[in-house]
């Protein structure tokens, strides 16, 4: 357990570096973007990327799980892998392309937007070739190697946006950089990966078969959850407009970059899962009680705090324009609490093969998303004037269903009472934080931010939430990241 502990800080760490780095360029573009696009250009924009998530989860077709699986425990057939599921996945995108495009013509989507659609699925189609890239990485541990693609193709992508945007080129610029990017985010994949293994994109119809044939459990459980998160968008689209989408994409976008923890640490920790789930089960059931405990620690102050400044962090980051992304933020807010922990419930659940119950509970929040969005985006368009803030709301009553469905799939003895009282805790230290900083709110933002901090902070040392040990671990993971920091990164990735 102990070694299992330090291989996933080690590689939390790394990952955490290189997502730090990718959330401040995100966070550049995502100041800059919509200032120079404004509301419509961004809905375009999200619009194209939701409905090529769904494609592309359907045309991936659970493989990329599947990968890091089978790699985490069998290496040596990493070239077979890798080759049938590159060719598998290619023909499989084509045909999901062609009929995207048909589909929207046939529905009469205005002919800018079909475009947008267009340039942006080929980026999606290359961004499809790095997840299998990354699969294979993730399962042979090397996180490094992929932190490096996806920094270097974010920072392209990032800067020459910026300088695209302040020249005055218009949203189909920025849709072609997002294909140059991607292109250069895998050609560095490729090249490191073909350090390790030697690769060819042969079709050996054997390993193609058991992708297929064994990856539809995943196919389902990936299709639902990004089926779950995009279908709004498409909701939006057919009962407000562009504008309302570019209003929630806005919100949405800042909400994805505070999932970068999660995603970071359950990255670090599949593979390790996978191998404890057949090797030492009782280790397994106590790193997921530790995992929830951590996670709810994070989830709370950030979530909590912010809803308290999301208006005017809005405001400050996008502009006036953008003001009805502020009360669809302060509800992501709460939304993000139970997102962390449904990040974690869903990969605890695939890593011991239970994938798919997890699969009819996404299932069925996908189908109740879209019946509260189709009741909650009118009324809040009536009542408010901001249709967008449906999606929102009916994300917090699937998200709290989610949870508790999940935990209830949980093995047994994997969280105790002892969970639940750190879970109070922690609940309790962000109320107190709420009040605190609710009193600053309408001063300047960086305020309420400090405040909340100190009395998050406060609360957790005054009621004892971590344990010593967890203190620990956590200057051994900053020890390693100021290593990390201090070495060079070139250095490191040849020789890791």
């Amino acid at each position: 357990m102990e070694n299992t502990t330090k291989s996933i800080a080690k590689n939390a760490t790394v990952l955490m570096g290189s997502q730090g780095i990718m959330w401040l360029l995100t966070l550049a573009l995502t100041i800059v973007l919509p200032r120079y696009l404004g509301a419509v250009g961004v809905g375009k924009l999200h619009f194209a990327s939701s409905v090529w998530l769904m494609i592309g989860v359907i045309t991936a077709f659970g493989t990329d799980i599947l990968l890091t699986k089978e790699i985490a425990r069998q290496p040596d057939k990493t070239p077979a892998l890798f080759g049938s599921a590159m060719v598998v996945q290619f023909g499989l995108f084509i045909g999901g392309y062609i009929l995207t495009i048909l589909a929207l013509w046939f529905f009469d989507y205005p002919i800018d937007t079909i475009y947008v659609v267009a340039l942006v699925g080929v980026a999606s189609l290359v961004r499809q070739f790095i997840a299998v890239s990354q699969a294979v990485l993730q399962g042979l541990e090397r996180m490094k190697i992929f932190s490096l693609g996806e920094i270097i193709g974010n920072a392209l992508y990032t800067a020459l946006g910026i300088i695209l945007l302040l020249s005055g080129w218009d949203i189909y610029a920025i849709a072609i950089l997002m294909i140059v990017s991607a292109v250069i985010n895998l050609a560095i994949q490729l090249s490191f990966l073909g350090r390790l293994y030697k690769l060819q994109l042969n079709f050996a119809r054997s390993s193609a078969y058991r992708l297929l044939q064994s990856g539809w459990p995943y196919l389902l459980s990936s299709f639902f959850l990004v089926a779950y998160m995009q279908i709004d968008i498409i909701i939006i689209s057919v009962l407000v407009d562009e504008r309302a989408i570019g209003w929630y994409g806005a919100a949405d976008r800042l909400f994805g970059t505070l999932l970068f923890i999660p995603s970071v640490y359950i990255t670090a920790a599949f593979p390790a899962l996978s191998r404890m789930f057949v090797n030492d089960k009782s280790a397994l059931q106590r790193l997921i009680s530790k995992s929830f405990d951590i996670l709810f620690l994070l989830s709370v102050p950030i979530g909590l705090g912010l809803t308290i400044i999301a208006n005017p962090l809005v405001v400050l980051i996008y502009g006036q324009e953008f003001v009805n992304s502020g009360p669809i933020l302060a509800v992501f807010g709460i939304v993000l609490v139970l997102t962390y922990q449904n990040i974690l419930i869903g990969r605890f659940l695939i890593s011991m093969d239970r994938q798919n119950p997890w699969t009819v509970v996404m299932a069925i929040a996908t189908v109740a998303t879209i019946l509260l969005d189709i009741v909650l985006i009118p009324w809040c368009q009536a009542r408010f004037g901001n249709g967008a803030m449906g999606g929102a709301l009916a994300f917090v009553i699937t998200e709290l269903g989610m949870m508790i469905a999940g935990l209830m799939l949980l093995p047994r003895g994997s969280l105790t009472r002892t969970n639940l009282w750190v879970a109070a805790r922690v609940i309790l230290a962000g109320l107190v934080m709420m009040a605190a900083a609710w009193q600053f709110e309408h001063l300047f933002i960086g305020i309420p931010i400090l405040v909340g901090a100190v009395t998050y902070i406060g609360c957790v040392l005054l009621l004892r939430i971590v344990p010593k040990a967890d203190f620990e671990l956590l200057q051994s993971l900053l020890l390693q990241m100021q290593q990390k920091l201090l070495r060079r990164p070139q250095t490191e990735i040849v020789n890791g």
